[in-house]
C-alpha cells in the first residue's frame, strides 16, 4: 500500500511523539510488510552505526517475523506487541495495519506502562491515518503544498 505525503507526516510524528515518551528510547521506526523504513526517528545513532546491508536485515528480519505471527492470530488473536530483552537493548514491536512500529530502548523500561504509551499513541495515529485515507483521493498539490480539492 503506497501513502501519501500527508500519511508520511502522520508517521514521523508518531516517531517524534514515541521519542518525547521516555528518555531511554534510542530509535522509532515504521516499516512495511518488506521491512522496507517509512519512518524513522533515531535518538542514540545506534541505526547509523549498523552497516546498510546490517539494517535491512534487522528490519526485514522483524517483518517477517510479524508476517509469520499473523498465522496464529486465528487461534491466538492479534498481536498487540512484542517484548524482547536484549543484553545491550530492548526492543519492542507493535503493529499498525500493514506496517510495523519498532522501538529499541536502553534497559530499564517497565514494558507493560511503557507499551500501554505506545499503544495510546498508536490508537491516535490510526484515527488520522483513517481520515487521512479517506481524502486521499482528494488531495492536490499546488504550490509545493498538499491542500484538499
Amino acid at each position: 500500500m503506497l501513502l501519501t505525503p500527508p500519511q508520511y507526516i502522520v508517521l514521523n510524528k508518531v516517531c517524534e511523539s514515541i521519542l518525547n515518551v521516555n528518555k531511554k528510547i534510542c530509535f522509532a521506526a515504521v516499516i512495511n510488510e518488506r521491512g522496507r523504513v517509512l519512518q524513522s526517528k533515531d535518538r542514540m545513532g545506534i541505526i547509523d552505526c549498523m552497516p546498510t546491508t546490517k539494517q535491512d536485515m534487522f528490519f526485514m528480519e522483524y517483518s517477517l517475523r510479524q508476517n509469520m505471527r499473523k498465522e496464529f492470530d486465528d487461534d491466538f488473536g492479534d498481536v498487540r506487541y512484542t517484548y524482547t530483552e536484549r543484553e545491550k537493548e530492548t526492543l519492542f514491536t507493535f503493529p499498525l495495519d500493514n506496517h510495523l512500529i519498532i522501538i529499541a530502548c536502553r534497559s530499564g523500561v517497565n514494558p507493560v506502562s511503557f507499551s500501554r504509551k505506545i499503544i495510546s499513541i498508536i490508537d491516535q495515529c490510526k484515527i488520522k491515518l483513517d481520515l487521512e485515507k479517506n481524502i486521499d483521493g482528494r488531495l492536490e498539490k499546488q504550490s509545493g503544498r498538499w491542500i484538499c480539492k
